[in-house]
């Protein structure tokens, strides 16, 4: 096969890959990897997607954060995720303190605890605290803001 051809398929393949949902550059690089394109053609195909649009890392990133923090996580978690799907710290680091506010993650770390307190607050005692704390952990939550939300929870009655 031709490169010329190579480089349509691949370009095909890239196409309906970012119908599913939007992508990395570096997902689509290692994408076009697994299914056996060269660096060259992956190169010219991700430049071409990012030409029309179709691949931008700043809009990834900006969607990717707004998803995540909608479903409950925390910094932590979503900086290395988006560091594990390529985008450069730089970035990272502009977005994160654009769009996480520790005053923020605090209120989102209360309703979390809120919806899983037991149904009578007897039930809530150390054993509880430490499964909350290791849940809000690894959604990505930073220690100091899931310390200060469990201190609320007095268990000296």
């Amino acid at each position: 096969m031709s490169e010329e051809e190579l480089t349509k398929k691949a370009r095909s393949r890239v196409l309906r890959l970012l119908t599913y949902r939007a992508r990395s550059a570096k997902e689509v690089n290692d994408y076009l990897e697994r299914k056996g394109y060269g660096a060259k053609i992956a190169d010219a195909v991700i430049k071409e997607m990012e030409h029309y649009g179709y691949i931008n890392d700043y809009r990834f990133a900006a969607d990717f954060i707004s998803y995540r923090k909608m479903n409950g996580q925390g910094v932590k978690k979503i900086r290395f995720e988006l560091q594990m799907k390529g985008i450069e710290k730089q970035l990272v680091d502009e977005l994160v303190s654009e769009k996480f506010d520790p005053d923020d993650d605090l209120r989102r770390i209360k309703e979390l605890l809120a919806k899983r307190e037991p149904c009578n607050n007897n039930n809530i005692d150390q054993r509880w605290l430490n499964r909350q704390a290791g849940f809000l952990t690894r959604r990505g939550f930073q220690d100091n803001l899931i310390f200060k939300a469990l201190k609320e929870y007095d268990l000296s009655e």
